[in-house]
């Protein structure tokens, strides 16, 4: 009999780490329940349809899908059996509003041939050299922190921690990632394109580091990927591997109180079942955790005294007309991106003239629309909190419109045939997110990821947190991360 057998862990939270950290468990022996408010699982990771039109509601990006094969692998099984994807040769298309254009390939000879036709050879080169110092960065820094609990003061001294400080300790962590990238590539489109990477957890590119000038590393270097079936397939495949594997999943599930069993597990008792665990893991918002479930109202101040990070408004157009220039990725580029990201984070207030991101997955899976039509995804970043008044929809959709119309002569008021939208509150609302945060606290600042909450409870011995709101960050990948974390340090301790 192994040390883990017979002992009972509950994850709360059937979303994306829920799911991963619960299978990663089960596979190790202990016996896994998830307990999911809803009725249906995958967090922010949701679908739906109009018609012959079908959107991934959340995410839209997919990068490191090798973490998701990972998960199948470990149960011994064909990741193509249960989950397929195709790679994108471009990566993302950025306009402005000169009219002109940037496409950002993934082949690097594509991409030197497209920067040096729009800006320069020189510039071009620029930008290759700035990928690779994010793949040497991400290779030399973000991987040991990403892969790890989070390190404290009593870290200082470890050794696998010392031999980084040469690559950690450089001008990137003095500056913003802003300057940092005005000093390495001074071209402003190039800088604003490098900039938007701040947005990526949700932050001010003006004020987080310049170490997450790794960020575009996984983008650039790595690939960007599409699922063959959606996003939502994501979570569908890990979802039904996790139920083949033993994983119970108890939906509808309202948690009325959790007791701590004298430092040694947990009872939690829900509408209709009491749980008696070992071990307890949030894979929600450890903010409405601590809040409405946990009790505990002094980590709940603690942890609400931290910056969020931005939330989103999002507009689902059906278009029953296509846009070629128009691929899987999309930005339209605001006039001052400074502005747009004081308005965010200092005014907290939704900007009049934001970014627009556009994702359409037609443009790959073509059965998401009807032919000669598209599924747009339309995106702006907002604070998080704050939600737009009719007015201010009206004004944003407009803006929009008049955005695609000035860049490719099409009048959208005459293609869309059905809206629905997406802000903070629903954002909430349907993801329990605090205030609408997609990525929880923001890294608005030189050591935020040090201030991140960790993994582990320091107060509560058997706690244990994975998500996109606690270390290492936001994003599938990271999240993927935090739930093999989570299930490492679980391990570690039988």
């Amino acid at each position: 009999m192994t040390n883990t057998e017979h002992k009972k862990i509950v994850v709360v939270g059937a979303g994306l780490a829920g799911i991963a950290v619960a299978l990663r468990l089960q596979k190790q022996g202990f016996a896994v329940s998830v307990l999911e408010k809803s009725s249906e699982y995958g967090g922010k990771l949701g679908t739906f349809s109009w018609n012959d039109y079908r959107w991934d509601s959340g995410p839209s990006l997919f990068t490191a899908p090798e973490l998701v094969d990972e998960l199948f692998l470990l149960c011994n099984k064909n990741p193509r059996d249960y989950f397929n994807y195709k790679k994108s040769e471009t990566v993302c298309t950025y306009f402005f509003s000169d009219k002109t254009n940037i496409e950002f390939f993934f082949d690097r000879d594509k991409l030197k041939t497209e920067i040096s036709s729009k800006l320069s050879l020189d510039l071009a080169y620029k930008t290759l050299t700035y990928l690779d110092r994010s793949k040497e960065t991400y290779k030399r820094i973000g991987d040991f922190f990403i892969d790890n609990p989070q390190v404290g003061i009593k870290d200082i001294f470890r050794k696998d921690l010392i031999v980084r400080y040469p690559h950690f300790l450089t001008s990137k962590l003095r500056k913003t990632l802003h300057q940092y990238n005005h000093t390495n590539l001074r071209e402003q489109k190039l800088v604003q394109i490098f900039d938007r990477f701040g947005t990526y957890n949700g932050s001010n590119p003006f004020k987080m580091s310049g170490l997450y000038s790794m960020i575009p590393h996984l983008e650039q270097n790595h690939g960007t990927f599409f699922p063959v079936n959606g996003m939502r397939s994501i979570v569908e495949s890990i979802y039904e591997l996790a139920v083949e594997s033993g994983v119970q999943f108890w939906f509808n599930q309202s948690i009325k109180s959790i007791t701590e069993k004298s430092k040694n597990g947990f009872d939690i008792q829900t509408n209709d079942q009491l749980f008696s665990v070992d071990k307890l893991i949030c894979a929600i918002d450890h903010l409405p955790f601590y809040k409405h479930i946990l009790k505990d109202n002094q980590l709940f101040e603690k942890y609400k005294k931290q910056e969020r990070s931005s939330s989103a408004l999002v507009f689902y157009w059906a278009v029953n007309t296509v846009i070629t220039e128009l691929g899987l990725h999309s930005i339209f580029f605001s006039e001052d991106y400074r502005q747009e990201f004081e308005t965010i984070f200092k005014t907290k207030n939704i900007p009049e003239s934001p970014t627009i991101y556009v994702h359409i997955s037609a443009v790959i899976n073509k059965e998401d629309a009807p032919e000669n039509c598209q599924n747009w995804f339309v995106m702006i970043n907002t604070p998080a909190g704050i939600t737009p008044n009719e007015n201010q929809l009206n004004e944003l959709r407009a803006f929009i419109i008049k955005k695609i119309k000035f860049q490719f002569n099409v009048d959208l008021n005459n293609h869309i045939q059905f809206e629905k939208t997406w802000d903070a509150k629903g954002i909430q609302e349907d993801t329990g997110s605090a205030d609408g945060a997609l990525y929880g606290a923001s890294s608005n600042g030189k050591l935020a990821a040090l201030k991140r909450h960790g993994n582990k409870s320091k107060k509560y011995p058997h706690l244990y947190f994975c998500g996109g709101t606690v270390h290492p960050g936001g994003g599938i990948p990271l999240v993927l991360k935090s739930a093999k974390i989570v299930a490492q340090l679980i391990s570690n301790e039988g």
